[in-house]
């Protein structure tokens, strides 16, 4: 493989490893704040803290608010975002089952991804590019992208329906916030994978030629 050629793929690789571990580690930050948060919490009101945010969809009675400007004029506002702190709130045997499921699943998703990365990062600067073990490497980032966002929705999910038993929001409903940008990133790598697949079996067909 050409020197420059394999620079330019070793630092692509190295940029999108950073930016899975980025994009994987926010969820891990965030929780961790909202446990220091909780426990703060806790410990000013000598009770159990619990904070779960949520997005919410104004009702129709309740669509905007009124907000003082600098200058003012009148404007409106919509709150599409909410912290709900719970006190002392009993969690069902279900909702600690599953969430200690999916945080295992995440974890083990997050490191196995970290493990394809570091492989392919490795392969790569052995000028191995259009491998059989590479292809496959590919096709699994992908699906354990599209999974972790599964596990994600379907947590959030399971939060949802907690929160929605045990509080309400007065004039707004709570709802799941559904981002699918994982599951687009790990469609096109699917995708991806398969161009390779092409790619690799015409450099089979021109070695054999030759």
């Amino acid at each position: 493989m050409d020197k420059k050629l394999l620079i330019r793929v070793r630092l692509l690789n190295v940029v999108i490893a950073l930016l899975l571990i980025v994009s994987l580690s926010t969820d891990f930050v965030s929780g961790f704040k909202e446990g220091v948060r909780s426990a703060k919490l806790g410990k000013q009101n000598n009770a159990s803290t619990e904070l779960y945010f949520v997005s919410l969809r104004p009702l129709e009675s309740r669509s905007e608010l009124k907000v003082a400007t600098t200058n003012g004029s009148e404007a409106l506002a919509t709150i599409n975002e909410a912290t709900v702190i719970l006190h002392n709130s009993q969690k069902p045997i279900g909702k600690l089952v599953s969430d200690t499921t999916m945080a295992v699943l995440t974890l083990g998703i997050i490191g196995w991804l970290i493990i394809l990365i570091w492989k392919i990062t490795a392969s790569l600067g052995r000028g191995n590019v259009l491998t059989r073990r590479n292809l496959i490497r590919v096709r699994a980032i992908g699906i354990l992208l599209i999974v972790k966002e599964a596990v994600f929705i379907g947590s959030q999910y399971v939060d949802l329906h907690y929160i929605k038993s045990v509080a309400q929001v007065k004039g707004y409903e709570m709802v799941v916030d559904l981002s699918c940008t994982q599951i687009v990133v790990g469609l096109m790598l699917l995708v991806f994978a398969e161009i390779l697949v092409v790619a690799n079996r015409i450099k089979e067909e021109q070695e054999l030629t030759i």
